[in-house]
């Protein structure tokens, strides 16, 4: 891989030949907020580089985009908490010759394109996970994705004496705890106390739709554990992108 060339703006990119002139097979912007780049510029930087891999990586301040703007094509879009494993997958795609998204794409030939797991070796050490939600979709997607990725997963929902009574009889021990925090805290409160302090669980990863908000909270407490105790936020947006990281 070479870096061809690097911008501050995406007008200072279009001034200096991007995608005419100046080649690149795959670019990444950056958008800190929302409106940051007019919507001419995007359709012109989109219709230089029609046939390149683009992605857009935007931050909290951006994630209500795609409800309220519709500036960049949804093909385009990833949350910067998933850039790091959807550019390895960018990458992955240009070596072996996969087409690209093109801008016209739609949500489900996203999901498709951006739902592909990576090879799991025989020799790796299957971890023991448990999911718990009260969302029974939510509960199959993503212990489907975490068996993919070489785990034994059991998905409970969000009712302490279950979750201990699995805890309790379970052979192994559970190294990975993924919880919903999409709910009332009088219901999620006592299971994080649970897996903590109970069964001292040393991984706990919580998702949410809102994890960029809940991230600023923890930030903004100043408390290791934060608004709540968990060791990563995951979106529910990117289920797929971010469970491989973890």
């Amino acid at each position: 891989m070479r870096v061809v060339a690097e911008f501050q703006t995406l007008s200072a990119a279009l001034q200096a030949g991007l995608g005419q002139t100046l080649a690149a097979d795959f670019v990444v912007v950056l958008q800190s907020y929302s409106d940051e780049y007019a919507q001419d510029q995007i359709n012109d930087f989109i219709g230089r580089l029609l046939f390149a891999r683009i992605m857009v990586c935007y931050g909290p301040w951006c994630t209500a985009d795609g409800r309220s703007h519709e500036l960049w094509p949804v093909a385009f879009r990833v949350p910067v908490a998933s850039a790091a494993a959807l550019i390895e997958l960018e990458l992955t795609g240009f070596l072996t010759g996969d087409q690209p998204l093109f801008p016209m794409s739609a949500g489900e030939e996203v999901f498709a394109h951006r739902s592909v797991f990576p090879s799991v070796k025989e020799t790796t050490s299957r971890r023991q996970v448990i999911v718990v939600s009260d969302d029974a979709e939510i509960r199959r997607t993503v212990t489907g994705i975490l068996h993919a990725l070489n785990c034994e997963c059991v998905a409970l929902p969000m009712l302490v004496p279950i979750v201990r009574s699995h805890l309790n009889t379970c052979a192994a021990a559970v190294s990975l705890a993924v919880i919903d925090l999409d709910g009332p805290r009088d219901n999620i409160d006592p299971c994080l106390d649970l897996l903590h302090n109970e069964f001292q669980i040393k991984q706990v990863s919580g998702m949410s739709v809102f994890a960029a908000s809940l991230a600023r909270s923890k930030f903004a407490s100043g408390s290791p554990t934060g608004f709540f105790a968990v060791s990563e936020l995951i979106e529910k947006t990117e289920l797929l992108a971010q469970l491989q990281q973890v």
